[in-house]
């Protein structure tokens, strides 16, 4: 498993983004001219050639031999699925990260806000309770982390919208996030025809891309009992991946 991050550009010459934005299919250039913001442009951009680029480079397979193809929720896969992968981008950063089955990654940017109405919306009673215990000063942070485990097994799934993120909980159990799924609402995500399988499969880990980038990963471990994280998440320069890419 490996997870990867890149910090975007503040700005591009226009010759050096329409390069980059050629070695994407067309389909995917045409969804990202209709972006309004050039921000919005640039994490679309970066996010596709990122993750082409991080799994040409570990397949040892040609950049131009990477293709996705999008699963029953939306979900991008790996065409051939020799390795499962996500992508994640928020305010300056893209992450992406692989592993050899199911894994969903969110990052997420810090922002001052109202978190309660969402939290009360989106999150378990269990983990409402947890949120407004803890100490006031360090709750929007923890809303955040909680946000992006919550999104990181959603996105592992593949299940887009289907799953409402109340009805399960990724608490922090003796030092370690487990994902808890009432029977009830377990028997109705079996009717969804998700593959979740069981819920202990499942492993998370949270990351810091410095202040105010919170990162969740979570991967499907299947029966095996040890799995060890990557320590850190690897930031690539821009300039290096241009460089690879300019030179394919």
């Amino acid at each position: 498993m490996k997870i990867i991050a890149l910090k975007l550009p503040i700005d591009l010459n226009e010759n050096t983004y329409e390069e980059m934005l050629n070695l994407c299919p067309r389909q995917r250039q045409l969804s990202i001219h209709k972006l309004q913001k050039i921000k919005d442009k640039y994490r679309s951009l970066f996010g596709e050639l990122l993750a082409k680029w991080f799994i040409s480079d570990s397949l040892k397979d040609p950049f131009q031999n990477i293709q996705f193809v999008l699963g029953e929720n939306g979900k991008p896969h790996l065409a051939g699925g020799r390795i499962h992968f996500n992508i994640s981008h928020s305010g300056d950063w893209v992450v992406v990260g692989i592993h050899n089955d199911s894994i969903g990654v969110d990052i997420e940017e810090v922002k001052d806000f109202n978190i309660y109405g969402i939290a009360k919306s989106t999150f378990s009673s269990e983990e409402l309770m947890y949120l407004i215990k803890s100490p006031k000063a360090n709750q929007i942070e923890i809303f955040y982390k909680m946000w992006t485990l919550k999104e990181s097994w959603l996105k592992c799934i593949g299940s887009g919208f289907l799953v409402p993120p109340n009805t399960f909980s990724i608490l922090n159990r003796r030092n370690r996030y487990s994902l808890e799924i009432p029977t009830e609402e377990f028997s109705k995500l079996k009717t969804l025809g998700l593959k979740i399988g069981n819920t202990s499969n499942y492993r998370f880990k949270l990351y810091h891309l410095g202040p105010g980038y919170p990162i969740s990963v979570c991967i499907n471990n299947g029966n095996e009992n040890h799995f060890e994280f990557p320590d850190n998440i690897d930031i690539i320069e821009l300039n290096s991946l241009m460089n690879g890419l300019k030179a394919l």
